[in-house]
């Protein structure tokens, strides 16, 4: 099967993603603990955000953690106000970033690995602490053991 395997499709692992009751608790850990600083501290909400984590409506709290001069390897905590059952609290979701997002998801869907969201397309109009503005794109399955995995696409504006 070497031969079927495919090289440089995404970018280094950008961050795992903790999905958290309580981002306040979190920081406890990974902050004030671990020593990590925080690089964006945000909340979200709209029909945007909601349809990337598939539902209707929701608000989402993103605290981005990294060690210092980091721009790969982060931790997330999202805390998501809408659904405590959707992702599962304690679940992470490991984030890769690509330039080839449609390449990707059809060699995913070639799989039959099952999506919790079909890719969503949403534009960010203003910069943040660390990420820019731009057309954001994301999708989201499950890997063969259910473990989240996200792909996320970016093009400026």
């Amino acid at each position: 099967m070497a031969a079927d395997r495919v090289v440089g499709l995404t970018e280094p692992l950008k961050r795992v993603t903790l999905w958290v009751r309580s981002a306040e608790a979190s920081l406890r850990l990974y902050r004030d603990a671990l020593g990590l600083e925080v690089i964006e501290d945000k909340v979200l909400a709209g029909p945007h955000l909601a349809k990337v984590v598939g539902l209707e409506e929701a608000t989402l709290r993103i605290v981005h953690l990294a060690a210092p001069g980091a721009t790969h390897g982060w931790v997330g905590l999202y805390e998501l106000s809408a659904a405590p059952d959707r992702p599962a609290y304690g679940q992470a979701t490991i984030v890769f970033t690509t330039d080839r997002l449609p390449e990707l998801l059809a060699r995913v869907r070639g799989l039959g690995l099952r999506f919790l969201t079909e890719p969503a397309e949403y534009v960010k109009t203003t910069a943040g602490d660390v990420t820019p503005p731009g057309r954001y794109s994301e999708a989201i399955f499950f890997d063969p053991d259910g473990v989240p995995v996200s792909l996320m696409g970016f093009a400026p504006l």
